[in-house]
């Protein structure tokens, strides 16, 4: 890394620390946490987890994080990627978030939305502890489903490397990474049965490019669906899921203004 770079980087984290001071973290915290995460790395070591008590949304809240959730903490907290109660229209009642990683998507949701019946499901064994952490420490009344889901049931592979952030099943072409642990699939029918929910208000999706295959295939479970918040990677392109999506009455469109591609889909009036 340049001098050059390794400046621009450091203006970053300092915008970033006062991002950060808005939820109420004390000055200096950010660039703190960023470079004793970034001084791990260098020397291979696990970051540490901390507990963050913050302000969201008029709440004070708590999570465990740890330099490894830092890119996807500062995608939900800062760019308010889930930030969902105006451009909705209505209150869901019924919400699953799939690929829940260690709760703040559903924390953030829950600050929303907080009589909304909730699920989590998140394949990545290394994020169930925090995740369900997460959920107690701020009593986030969520079910937690330790597996995936995917467009036909049984078991697949979860591929993972160091961050946990991005781990992705087999069948994801979006990552190269080198470890794997079997996890169990079921579809959404299976799951919407399970939960004996006729409809679903509201379906978060960050599933690190499986998205595709799962809104292309086997897909008639999308006419019981309201709306659909999701991050779409560089494997598909948002005109593709519009084409899936639009069969069933769906309108996608870029969501807020953040680093990350955020869409929401809304069925037509």
């Amino acid at each position: 890394m340049t001098l050059a770079s390794s400046w621009t980087v450091f203006q970053q984290v300092l915008e970033s620390d006062r991002q950060f001071q808005g939820l109420g973290l004390p000055r200096g915290w950010y660039l703190r946490f960023h470079y004793w995460g970034r001084w791990c790395d260098r020397r291979q070591q696990s970051p540490p987890v901390e507990m963050v008590t913050a302000r969201l949304l008029e709440h004070r809240v708590t999570f465990p994080l740890s330099f490894a959730y830092a890119g996807m903490a500062k995608g939900i907290l800062l760019d308010r990627e889930y930030q969902l109660a105006d451009a909705l229209g209505f209150v869901p009642r019924t919400l699953v978030d799939l690929g829940a990683n260690i709760g703040l998507g559903a924390l953030y949701l829950h600050c929303q939305f907080p009589k909304a019946q909730m699920v989590c499901v998140e394949p990545d064994p290394r994020n169930i502890p925090l995740l369900r952490q997460t959920l107690m420490l701020n009593r986030v009344p969520a079910q937690v489903i330790e597996g995936a889901i995917g467009v036909t049931s049984g078991s697949l592979n979860l591929r993972f490397g160091q961050n946990p952030a991005c781990s992705a099943l087999e069948t994801s072409p979006m990552h190269r990474l080198d470890q794997q642990v079997p996890v169990t699939v079921q579809t959404m029918p299976d799951l919407l049965t399970a939960l004996g929910w006729d409809h679903l208000d509201l379906l978060k999706i960050d599933i690190e490019g499986t998205e595709d295959e799962l809104l292309s295939q086997n897909n008639g479970w999308l006419q019981r669906v309201r709306a659909i918040v999701l991050e779409i990677h560089p494997n598909t392109t948002a005109e593709t899921i519009a084409s899936y999506l639009q069969p069933y009455g769906f309108h996608l469109t870029r969501h807020g203004h953040g680093q990350e591609p955020v869409y929401l889909a809304m069925r037509s009036p």
